[in-house]
């Protein structure tokens, strides 16, 4: 009746290509584990020993699955899968803590990178999309469009952090390059080292 014929249709139902016929394919880019750092796994490990989820047991099965997940480029489903080995775990806070932990990895590893670049200074970018509880969205909403020291962070209600950094946070950051949007380079006003 609709004549389709599965010999003629490859995966995902797309039509296989005629012999010789030029293909294309997306291009990927793999994830350079050298990123994680010492630091971000000293991070990973105080940011996992905070968890009242995770008992002292289980903290080296979690800790391996979480370096796991941010060496694979942000493997989500390897720590998932751990954190539900945990008795009394449920779905989504599992979903949270993965989420958390890879979020908190990937904003230092970007500030390291940034350094690495010669980069300084970053302009924080509020998402528009709430940040956490109201405290936090509030304090992330004021720094919107505010500079800030790479290397440091931003003083929000009385914690350096970063964008992306904290729990439910949504921000994201751009880098104070010199002869782009006006930077003259030096030091930006308002900024704290």
């Amino acid at each position: 009746m609709f004549r389709w014929d599965k010999k003629e249709r490859g995966p995902r139902g797309q039509k296989n290509p005629e012999p010789g016929q030029q293909t294309y394919a997306i291009p990927t880019i793999k994830f350079d584990s050298a990123k994680v750092t010492e630091t971000v796994k000293a991070d990973l490990k105080q940011n996992i020993k905070s968890l009242k989820e995770v008992g002292a047991g289980d903290f080296d099965k979690i800790y391996d699955a979480a370096l796991s997940s941010i060496s694979a480029g942000r493997a989500l489903h390897i720590l998932y899968q751990a954190l539900m080995a945990i008795d009394g775990m449920h779905k989504r806070r599992a979903e949270d803590i993965s989420l958390t932990l890879n979020n908190k990895a990937t904003a230092l590893i970007q500030a390291e990178e940034q350094g690495r670049l010669g980069i300084r200074y970053a302009i924080w970018f509020y998402s528009g999309a709430p940040c956490g509880d109201s405290e936090q969205d509030t304090a992330h909403k004021a720094a919107n469009g505010e500079p800030y020291a790479v290397n440091k962070g931003m003083l929000l209600n009385g914690r350096w952090t970063r964008p992306g950094y904290e729990e439910g946070c949504k921000c994201v950051s751009k880098s104070m390059i010199v002869g782009f949007d006006g930077y003259a380079g030096g030091k930006p006003k308002g900024v704290i080292e």
